[in-house]
C-alpha cells in the first residue's frame, strides 16, 4: 500500500512539475529512507532518450558509434551522457552488456571492439566527461548537477571535487538532506538509462541484458543491479557494502565521517541495502587488498543476497587490480548467463571452519578437480583488510580435501579462505592479456572476538628469519608490469620488525650497471600508525654480488618524518639496467638470480 502512495504522489508531483525527471523533497519528512521508497515510481524508459550519434567507426566486422543520450532532466536543464555504443555486424540481437567505467577514467573505444569480437554488444558510459576522441568535443554534459569527480576531469563541473554526502546545495536535486543528493544517486540514473539504451537497440536482444563496471563503476553496478530488465552482473573492486562500518579496531577505516545522515545514507545509498533486492547471478571479481572492495566486505554483501548463484575472484596481494585470471570470468560468466552457453563453472568451494579454545581447522573442497589446477589457502590475524599480509598456509592435502589448523589469538580476529585455480579448456585471449586458468574464492571463513586489539600484532611469535629468498618464487608479491614486484609482507605479524634493525639486499648485477629504487608506503594503515611515502634510491657499481645494509632513516619521507618498519604497508622493489633504461623482470627466475635475498638484520 505504501508503494503504491508513492507511486501515486511522484506521478502527481511530476505533472505540477513539467519535465523534471524528480520532483525536489522539499519537507525532509518527505525522504525515502530506504531503497525501495528511493525507487518507486521511477521509470527509465519513460523519457525519451533523444540519441545522437556524432560518429561511427567499422572494422573487423565490428560496428561503433561516437553517441549521446538524455540521462534526465534536472533544475529545468537536460543532463546528456556520452558514450561508445559497439556491436558484432552480424545481423543478430546479440546479448549486451552496460560497462561502467571507474573514478578518473573513461569510456574506451578499445574495449567495446574486443567484447564485440566475443559476440557481445555493449554501451560504455563515459559518466566522468573525461575526453573521448581527440577530434570530438560532443561529450557528457550534466547541465545543472554534476556527479563527476571535479574540473581535474569534467571541463564543466560545477563543484571542486564529487559530492558524497546527502546534504543539499545549489547544484542539488533537493532542497534537504536526500539520498537524491548524493553523487550515487545520479549515476545509477544514468547507469538504468544505458539499460534503456540497450533495450531499444535492434542489435541487441532486450531479454539478455546485463551489467559490469570498475571501481566506482562496480559500485554503479552494484546499485544498478535491482533493475529486473538485468539477467547478470559483474562488478569489479567496486559496490561492497558496509563501507560506513570500521574494521573492527581500527579506528576511522570507514567513509562514516563523511556523513551527517549515517542512516540515511546507509538505508538508501550504501551497497549494503540494494544487495537484498538483487535476484540476478552475481560475479565479484576484486584484489585480495582492495581498497575500494574490501575483503570481508565482499563477503558480508554476497551474504544479503537472496540466493546462492554468486562466485568471488580476487588477484593475492593486489590492491584495485584484477589480473587475467580474474579478468576472464567477465567473459565466461556473462557467456553463461546473458549467451546461455553453459561454461561449466564450478559452485564456490565448499569449505568449512571450526573453532576449539585456542585452535581452528578450515577444510576446503573443491568441485571440477579434474580440472583443478592448484589450491593455495590463506590466512590473517590483521583486521585491515586493505593492509593485512595474506600469508599461505602449509595445508594437508587428503583425498578431495585441503586443510590447514591455525593457532587462535585471544583479542585477535583470524580470517582464512582458499584460492582454486581451474584450467580452461582452451586459452583466452583477453583485451590485453591471455590466460589458460581462472581462479575461484571459497568462502571467507572469519573469528571475530568482541574486542580486537592491534596491539596484540606485534606481540606473536617473530618466526620468519628471512623476509625474502625467493625460495618460492612469487608466491608473497605481486606486479602489475611484470617487472617491479611488491608485497604486505611487513604487515606479518612472524617479522620482527624493530626499529633497530637494518635492511639487507643481496644483489649480484651480473656484470651490469644497476639503479635501486625502493618504495615503502604506510596508506592505508590505521591514522597513527600511516606515516606517508619514503623512498630510497642506490646505484650498483661492482660487478660481484654484493650486499647493500640500508637504514630505515636513510629512506626520505614525507614532511620529514622517519620510516618505521613496522609502519610499512606496501614495499616495492624496481631495479633499472642503466645501459638501456629497462627494469629487470624481478618476477623471473633470471630477477631472482640478481635480487637474491633480502633481510632486516642487527
Amino acid at each position: 500500500m505504501k508503494l503504491a502512495v508513492l507511486l501515486i504522489l511522484n506521478l502527481f508531483a511530476l505533472s505540477l512539475h513539467g519535465g523534471e525527471t524528480f520532483t525536489p523533497y522539499e519537507d525532509a519528512r518527505d525522504v525515502p529512507r530506504n531503497v525501495t521508497d528511493l525507487w518507486a515510481g521511477y521509470d527509465a524508459t519513460r523519457e525519451t532518450l533523444d540519441i545522437q550519434v556524432i560518429q561511427e567507426w567499422e572494422a573487423d566486422g565490428v560496428i561503433t558509434r561516437y553517441a549521446t543520450f538524455k540521462v534526465g532532466t534536472f533544475k529545468g536543464t537536460d543532463a546528456r551522457i556520452a558514450a561508445y555504443y559497439s556491436f558484432p555486424n552480424n545481423g543478430q540481437r546479440n546479448a549486451a552488456f552496460v560497462w561502467s567505467h571507474g573514478g578518473g577514467q573513461r569510456a574506451e573505444r578499445g574495449r567495446g571492439v574486443y567484447f564485440a569480437k566475443q559476440g557481445f554488444a555493449t554501451v560504455d558510459i563515459n559518466w566522468l566527461g573525461r575526453p573521448m576522441e581527440p577530434d570530438i568535443e560532443v561529450n557528457t554534459d550534466w547541465g545543472k548537477v554534476d556527479p563527476t569527480q571535479g574540473p581535474r576531469f569534467y571541463s564543466k563541473a560545477l563543484r571542486d571535487g564529487w559530492k558524497r554526502n546527502l546534504l543539499p546545495d545549489e547544484y542539488s536535486i533537493d532542497p534537504v538532506p536526500s539520498p537524491r543528493n548524493a553523487n550515487w544517486f545520479l549515476l545509477t540514473v544514468a547507469a538504468r538509462r544505458a539499460i534503456t539504451f540497450l533495450e531499444q537497440q535492434p542489435e541487441v536482444d532486450p531479454q539478455r541484458i546485463g551489467f559490469a563496471g570498475f571501481s566506482m563503476g562496480g559500485t554503479i553496478t552494484s546499485m544498478t543491479a535491482i533493475d529486473s530488465r538485468l539477467k547478470a552482473v559483474a562488478p569489479f573492486v567496486g559496490g561492497t557494502g558496509f563501507l560506513h562500518v570500521d574494521f573492527p579496531g581500527v579506528e576511522g577505516s570507514s567513509i562514516r565521517q563523511h556523513f551527517q545522515n549515517l542512516e540515511l545514507y546507509a538505508g538508501t545509498i550504501d551497497p549494503a541495502a540494494y544487495w537484498p533486492l538483487v535476484k540476478c547471478p552475481v560475479m565479484f571479481i576484486s584484489s585480495s587488498n582492495d581498497f575500494h572492495a574490501a575483503f570481508e566486505r565482499i563477503y558480508q554483501s554476497m551474504a544479503l543476497l537472496p540466493h546462492d548463484q554468486w562466485r568471488v575472484s580476487t588477484n593475492i596481494h593486489q590492491n584495485h587490480s584484477p589480473g587475467p585470471e580474474q579478468w576472464v570470468l567477465l567473459n565466461l560468466w556473462f557467456n553463461q548467463h546473458l549467451k546461455g552457453i553453459d561454461q561449466y563453472i564450478p559452485e564456490t568451494p565448499h569449505s568449512t571452519f571450526q573453532v576449539d579454545g585456542q585452535s581452528a581447522t578450515f577444510v576446503v573442497t573443491p568441485s571440477q578437480q579434474d580440472r583443478l589446477v592448484d589450491t593455495e589457502i590463506y590466512f590473517s590475524y590483521d583486521p585491515n583488510s586493505i593492509t593485512r599480509f595474506w600469508k599461505r598456509a602449509d595445508a594437508t592435502h587428503s583425498g578431495n580435501e585441503w586443510s590447514v589448523e591455525l593457532p587462535v589469538y585471544e583479542d585477535l580476529p583470524l580470517y582464512v579462505f582458499a584460492l582454486c585455480r581451474y584450467r580452461l579448456d582452451h586459452s583466452v585471449l583477453l583485451e590485453r592479456e591471455e590466460t589458460s586458468t581462472f581462479a575461484l574464492n571459497s568462502q571467507q571463513h572469519s573469528h571475530v572476538p568482541d574486542s580486537v586489539r592491534l596491539e596484540t600484532l606485534s606481540s606473536l611469535p617473530k618466526t620468519r628469519a628471512v623476509f625474502e629468498d625467493f625460495s618460492n618464487g612469487n608466491q608473497d608479491w605481486s606486479t602489475r608490469d611484470q617487472r617491479t614486484i611488491k608485497t604486505y609482507k611487513f604487515q606479518s605479524p612472524d617479522l620482527d620488525r624493530a626499529n633497530d634493525k637494518k635492511l639487507s639486499l643481496i644483489i649480484d648485477p651480473q656484470g651490469r650497471q644497476l639503479a635501486l629504487r625502493v618504495n615503502a608506503s604506510s596508506k592505508f594503515l590505521s591514522r597513527p600508525d600511516n606515516l606517508g611515502d619514503f623512498t630510497i634510491v642506490r646505484r650498483i657499481d661492482d660487478q660481484e654480488a654484493q650486499e647493500l645494509i640500508i637504514s630505515r632513516e636513510e629512506f626520505r619521507g614525507d614532511d620529514g618524518k622517519t620510516l618505521e618498519w613496522s609502519k610499512i604497508a606496501t614495499f616495492e622493489i624496481t631495479i633499472i639496467d642503466e645501459s638501456t633504461n629497462a627494469k629487470l623482470d624481478l618476477t623471473s627466475p633470471e630477477g631472482h638470480a640478481i635480487l637474491k635475498l633480502i633481510r632486516l638484520v642487527d
